[in-house]
């Protein structure tokens, strides 16, 4: 499924998935494997609180939840419009904002629990997923995770086969 929140109804339906409706629920919540994987964070819930955030500019200002809004800002003023969007927007989940420092690149890997190696291996095994894309920030030669993808679409003959062997 492309959509990761549909995937995590499907899976509560259904007996047996790829990846448990339960892993995808915790992957979706960047909160739940960020203290542990994660750089330096701070969580905002207002535009007034973006001023108090501690870490070094530029950043990447992340929904909590995985919604596919994320954006690198450079300035307060910046981030305050962005968290004022979002906290205006229908979906509740967008209310809350994660900072991060912005990486200088990202990493990205598709990982199965077979062929995931350090720290991909680590976070698949943490939130019990089967397979995951998983995005890492360099942050000066040190990684840290910065997304977990639970439901990534199949890019390659390669990502196919490592599924197919899972499955």
């Amino acid at each position: 499924m492309g959509n990761p929140y549909a995937s995590v109804v499907y899976g509560a339906m259904s007996a047996r998935s790829i990846n448990p409706y339960g892993a995808v629920l915790s992957a979706l919540n960047r909160l739940t494997w960020l203290p542990k994987f994660g750089p330096p964070f701070a969580v905002v819930s207002s535009d007034f609180s973006v001023e108090k955030v501690e870490v070094e500019r530029p950043w990447l200002l992340m929904t909590a939840w995985r919604l596919g809004l994320d954006g690198v800002v450079t300035s307060v003023e910046g981030a305050k419009s962005v968290v004022e969007h979002r906290m205006y927007m229908r979906n509740p989940l967008a209310k809350v904002s994660v900072v991060v420092p912005r990486p200088h690149r990202l990493v990205t890997v598709f990982a199965t629990v077979k062929n995931a190696e350090g720290l991909a291996a680590e976070v698949l095994k943490e939130l019990g997923l089967l397979y995951a894309r998983v995005t890492f920030g360099d942050y000066g030669g040190r990684l840290y995770v910065i997304d977990v993808d639970p439901v990534p679409p199949v890019e390659t003959r390669e990502e196919a086969a490592a599924v197919a062997e899972l499955v």
